[in-house]
């Protein structure tokens, strides 16, 4: 659902105009409302006291009800959908059920792995430790550290994008995991984790080193990731073995 209205409105931010029919995005918003048991079956009882408020006032359960009222409402009203889009209002009812849902999920996450007390006695150029960001949007990041002869020294940070749904969906697998800060080991990584508030991006938690590694997320991460040699939460440079 998230990632259908995250498409949606990227759609609409380009300045979507309704032709001949609906962009299947558009129509994926309900379908998606639907799939997930979401959509209101007895909306005509409650889209009343809706539309008496304010979209900025509306909570999720009334929002799922205005979704619905307007899919519905263009089976015998033809166009109906077209002007609540063309107005700006589906937009805006929108980007309120993201506001609401995002507050409690996943918006970034910044997974720091340090093998610097693995590798004592790296040579040069070896790669002792790495910075990983993954955000909601599908913006990602990697910097890695090397050593040099003047000490553990960062390389210029790598950037690249993946799909939204990609990126959710591996946020939401970390928001899943059953993790406990443990004491930093050898091998050890630090994880924070970051939700909306207030239009921006808080830290809510942070995890050293638990000793239950998540191995399958790692090889999931590494899939997805347009990056080589991840260390991720397990793993070293040469063989990612599983620590």
């Amino acid at each position: 659902m998230i990632a259908s209205i995250h498409a949606c409105v990227d759609l609409l931010h380009v300045g979507y105009h309704v032709k001949e029919e609906y962009d299947p995005i558009i129509l994926n918003v309900y379908h998606c409302l639907k799939v997930e048991g979401l959509n209101d079956e007895k909306y005509m009882l409650h889209i009343d006291s809706v539309l008496k408020k304010s979209i900025h006032d509306l909570d999720e359960t009334q929002i799922c009800t205005y979704i619905t009222y307007v899919f519905e409402k263009e089976k015998y009203v033809p166009y109906f959908l077209k002007s609540f889009i063309e107005s700006g209002m589906f937009k805006e009812l929108l980007l309120r059920y993201l506001s609401l849902k995002e507050s409690d999920t996943l918006q970034c996450i910044k997974l720091n792995r340090n093998l610097l007390s693995k590798w004592h006695y790296a040579s040069v150029s070896e790669e002792v430790a790495q910075n990983l960001t993954i955000s909601a949007n599908g913006r990602v990041y990697l910097t890695r550290y090397i050593m040099t002869n003047e000490g553990v020294k960062p390389l210029k940070t790598q950037q690249a994008s993946i799909s939204k749904i990609e990126a959710n969906e591996i946020l939401d697998a970390i928001s899943k995991l059953d993790l406990e800060s443990k004491e930093v080991e050898e091998n050890g990584w630090q994880l924070k984790m970051y939700k909306s508030n207030c239009g921006k991006n808080r830290l809510v938690k942070t995890i050293e080193h638990d000793a239950k590694n998540p191995n399958g997320l790692n090889e999931r991460i590494r899939s997805i990731l347009p990056f080589e040699h991840l260390f991720v939460f397990g793993g070293s440079y040469y063989s990612w073995e599983k620590m």
